[in-house]
């Protein structure tokens, strides 16, 4: 990819401010989430936001559940698995591009918030790299999700582990009629490749790249960089969470 960080974390910036006037006690609040693959979306930030009284879905309970040691939540958001990850004991630093998930996170009692990406721990090492509600997306395509691979050897200890999840895009798309999966299946680019818009009120912003990755292509990403690879659970519409475990 030949845009920056900065330049694509402009894509997300309605959702920063839509998490924060939700943070504020604005309930009603909600995003269109506009894509190459389906109808305008409009959805509650609250699915975002990840309220403290709502139980988190099975897979993420279960990824939370495989954490160890020192815990880099990479793309925190809202904060609520790192809060989850301090209750258990862990010592957990909180990434996030967003500085109003920053503000947030900070309200909400995390202890340790960055502003950015994975520079923003450099030199530091983890125990496990945690990565969910869809996280791996953020590198936008396949190329990217190689490059994210061989940079967890200089970020995780020796038997360290990147926990993820993701989903099988023909397994979501699986009720579509033949003729728009044919249109789906370019043979020049990965189907699970796609773009997203976010608009909330008048702040639109600009297109931008998310991967969704089904298990076996990431395997093969992984063990070309040298990680080892374990499907823990499945759930619905191909949905799964993933143990990448560094050598």
């Amino acid at each position: 990819m030949t845009r920056s960080f900065e330049d694509r974390a402009a894509g997300w910036r309605p959702l920063g401010a839509a998490l924060l006037d939700y943070h504020r006690g604005d309930a009603a609040v909600g995003l269109v989430v506009t894509s190459d693959l389906w109808e305008d979306e409009p959805t509650p930030v609250a699915a975002f936001y990840r309220p403290d009284e709502q139980t988190l879905p099975a897979l993420e309970q279960k990824a939370l559940e495989l954490c160890r040691g020192r815990v880099l939540d990479l793309g925190a958001g809202a904060g609520r698995h790192a809060l989850e990850l301090q209750r258990a004991g862990h010592d957990v630093v909180a990434v996030d591009p967003l500085p109003e998930a920053v503000e947030i996170m900070r309200d909400r009692g995390v202890a340790d918030i960055r502003l950015g990406d994975l520079s923003a721990v450099q030199g530091e090492r983890f125990d496990t790299v945690l990565m969910l509600m869809h996280g791996l997306g953020v590198v936008g395509d396949l190329h990217g999700l190689g490059r994210l691979f061989e940079q967890l050897p200089q970020v995780l200890n020796p038997g360290g582990r990147l926990i993820c999840d993701s989903a099988d895009l023909a397994a979501v798309l699986g009720n579509e009629s033949p003729e728009t999966l044919d249109e789906l299946l370019s043979p020049d680019s990965y189907l699970g490749e796609v773009e997203f818009a976010l608009r909330y009120g008048s702040l639109e912003g600009p297109r931008y790249r998310w991967i969704f990755v089904d298990p076996e292509t990431l395997k093969v990403i992984a063990n070309a960089a040298g990680l080892e690879v374990e499907i823990s659970a499945e759930g619905e519409r191909g949905s799964y969470v993933a143990v990448l475990t560094v050598a």
